[in-house]
């Protein structure tokens, strides 16, 4: 309320009027006065008095405008060697499937316009990415699963589709319940692509029991490849070793449209990071690339 005041005060003193210190807090000149009236009661004495057809400060509204200028002067400054220097490093969240495909392309894409960002990454999945945003240990989010939280702000970047993927030694299924059948090999249980894998079979009413559980999505891919058997991948993590012949995209039925929508996510409720509007350019960047056809697409 104070503060509220102090702005409009120091309004009424850099544009000489009521209709245009209104016009510049973006309000109507009766809630303009009636912040005067209540910055007065709360000082204990009148900041504004008449003069004349108009309205001028007082020696006391004159002492109170200067210190809110002092304090918008150091904010502004504040603000502006952060922006200049990006001094902090930002702290990025960011799941492992992401940290293989997407995240690296954005980082080359500022490391060649800045030089090298300031930035901290630290693994995890979209649960637990969350969990350290709300916990103000990280600055930003890369995720495939955005939470559900008003304090969260997310930006949808692109769906990564779910792919099925076989080795080349094996022959091709074309059903849910085939693939099922095995050999299978899935991500590790407890996170969220596992999760997601399961919630594909289960819809179908299948419960399929894999051959081998891997934390790695680089090492789930090298084991389709080795003929161990085959996965559901995102296809980001898929599509370059397809594209190169070390393992084959499966057509199975049940599967159109299955994928996650991959988002940057912040505090709605805090100020961001002065290089996060960097890192979502760059991320969009990349995506736009990749969705015109470049480096890592292949399709079924």
């Amino acid at each position: 309320m104070i503060q509220d005041g102090a702005d409009a005060l120091l309004a009424l003193q850099e544009t000489g009027s009521v209709t245009a210190a209104a016009g510049r807090c973006h309000l109507t000149q009766p809630a303009l006065t009636r912040r005067l009236q209540r910055l007065s009661a709360a000082a204990g004495v009148a900041v504004v008095e008449r003069r004349g057809r108009g309205v001028v400060l007082t020696a006391a509204g004159e002492s109170l405008a200067s210190l809110a200028r002092r304090q918008r002067d150091d904010w502004e400054r504040t603000l502006a060697g952060l922006r200049e220097a990006g001094s902090v490093p930002m702290r990025l969240g960011c799941g492992s499937s992401l940290a293989l495909t997407l995240l690296p392309a954005a980082l080359a894409r500022l490391d060649a316009k800045r030089g090298g960002p300031p930035l901290r990454v630290l693994a995890g999945d979209s649960a637990a990415t969350a969990a350290r945003l709300l916990a103000d240990e990280i600055d930003a989010g890369l995720v495939t699963t955005a939470a559900a939280d008003r304090r969260i702000r997310a930006w949808p970047l692109t769906r990564d589709a779910v792919v099925a993927v076989g080795p080349l030694g094996l022959p091709p299924v074309r059903t849910l319940a085939e693939l099922a059948a095995g050999p299978l090999c899935l991500y590790v249980r407890g996170t969220g692509l596992r999760g997601f894998q399961d919630g594909l079979f289960a819809a179908a009413g299948l419960f399929p029991e894999p051959l081998a559980e891997i934390d790695s999505l680089e090492a789930l891919r090298e084991l389709v490849v080795a003929g161990l058997g085959r996965s559901l991948l995102p296809r980001s993590v898929a599509a370059p070793a397809a594209a190169a012949g070390r393992l084959r995209l499966l057509a199975v039925d049940g599967l159109q449209g299955a994928g996650r929508t991959i988002a940057l996510l912040c505090r709605s409720d805090r100020a961001v990071h002065p290089r996060l509007a960097e890192l979502h350019a760059a991320l969009r960047a990349v995506v736009a690339r990749d969705d015109a056809g470049g480096p890592g697409e292949a399709r079924p």
